[in-house]
């Protein structure tokens, strides 16, 4: 029986993080790295992947940046083929990748929501979908989605397109955990609240968005990407080894309201 920090040693395993050149993937690749993972970057911007790429590989591990648009069922094939040719295999898979395209109900455009549904909901399905394959043939993995808070209780807005996207990932975690435990695969998701990045963090100069931001969170402040990774690391880790089908909230209490 494992005990202590062996619990959450990641060494020998192979990660799949998309959405990985900045931001919350960023951090997210780099913690599986820090905790023994070799790690597949997969993102539409290579100058990112090639910067977080030589990070990883400043803590002595292996690292493949791969450009990948999530749209692409082709290209998401592609990517799962050249991860299976250079590593052999696939033990976690984080579909960190997501957009959002902000616009009241009534006067959001066609191409507005179907584009977040193609990158925040048929993109991780997809990916789960070339990624489980293999993973069933391995005799197991861990599939991590990164949801939000918006799956749960929803946002007014201007994103029913991202609400309804991460609502449905949610239920796909679900469903993929009840459909896979016979296989050792498992499927939870991580529903963070606001979290410090780079898209976020110029929004906040605007007093009228911090105080949004701020007032659904009892915490009173944003969440830190390293407050994302932790998690992700558990539910990658051996100490998950009886969680599937789960969402974590990741929020300072936002869905506890």
């Amino acid at each position: 029986m494992k005990i202590g920090r062996e619990l959450f040693d990641l060494s020998g395993k192979v990660a799949m993080v998309t959405g990985a050149a900045s931001g919350l993937g960023e951090g997210i690749a780099y913690g599986l790295a820090a905790f023994g993972a070799d790690v597949v970057l997969a993102d539409i911007a290579e100058e990112g992947l090639e910067k977080v790429s030589a990070r990883i590989k400043g803590l002595d591990r292996r690292a493949l940046p791969l450009r990948c648009d999530v749209r692409s069922g082709e290209q998401i094939k592609a990517l799962v083929e050249r991860t299976r040719e250079h590593f052999g295999r696939i033990d976690i898979l984080v579909n960190n990748a997501g957009i959002s395209r902000r616009a009241r109900a009534e006067e959001m455009s066609r191409a507005d929501w179907d584009e977040v549904l193609a990158v925040d909901l048929t993109g991780p399905f997809l990916c789960c979908q070339e990624v489980g394959r293999l993973m069933i043939s391995q005799g197991g993995g861990r599939i991590i989605n990164i949801a939000s808070v918006a799956g749960l209780v929803g946002l007014k807005t201007g994103n029913a397109n991202y609400c309804a996207a991460k609502g449905g990932l949610i239920s796909l975690t679900r469903a993929l955990a009840l459909e896979w435990a016979r296989y050792n695969v498992l499927v939870n998701a991580i529903a963070p609240t606001h979290i410090r990045t780079p898209l976020i963090e110029p929004l906040l100069d605007d007093p009228e968005k911090r105080a949004y931001f701020l007032g659904n969170i009892p915490l009173g402040r944003l969440g830190e990407v390293n407050e994302v990774v932790g998690p992700v690391i558990f539910l990658a880790s051996e100490a998950a080894s009886l969680v599937t089908g789960s969402v974590l909230c990741v929020d300072g209490g936002h869905t506890a309201q």
